[in-house]
């Protein structure tokens, strides 16, 4: 398997596209529950429910709607594109709330705005963009 760069990656939220996406992350766990009992002689433990949360960053565009739609407490399906929205490619979709959302500013940069996000319902589903 080959080595992939994300600059064509694309993510979408609520049915739209997110304009001028700089990064995104996608964090998935299984918190262990131990289940060890009295007379075992190792620790043992059971998986414990899935869960997911990420951030995503963006350059500030207060005209794309989609980003002014993202504040804390907003929901909705979030697809992630790492190689494009493209026929074939890898598609990871989930429904998330907006945890968090933080905006700042520097004198030599481009503005930055970053969302964070934790599943709120159902399984993260991966596969591909039909």
């Amino acid at each position: 398997m080959s080595t992939q760069t994300g600059n064509s990656g694309v993510l979408s939220f609520g049915g739209s596209d997110v304009t001028e996406l700089k990064n995104w992350s996608l964090d998935e766990a299984a918190e262990p529950i131990d289940d060890t009992a009295m007379g075992d002689t190792n620790r043992t433990s059971k998986s414990g429910l899935p869960s997911a949360s990420g951030a995503i960053e963006v350059h500030y565009d207060e005209g794309d709607a989609v980003q002014e739609s993202m504040d804390a407490g907003a929901a909705g399906v979030l697809i992630l594109y790492p190689k494009g929205n493209v026929s074939t490619e890898p598609r990871i979709t989930l429904t998330v709330q907006i945890t968090g959302r933080s905006t700042s500013g520097a004198i030599d940069e481009i503005l930055p705005q970053s969302f964070n996000y934790a599943i709120s319902s159902g399984a993260v589903v991966r596969d591909t963009v039909p």
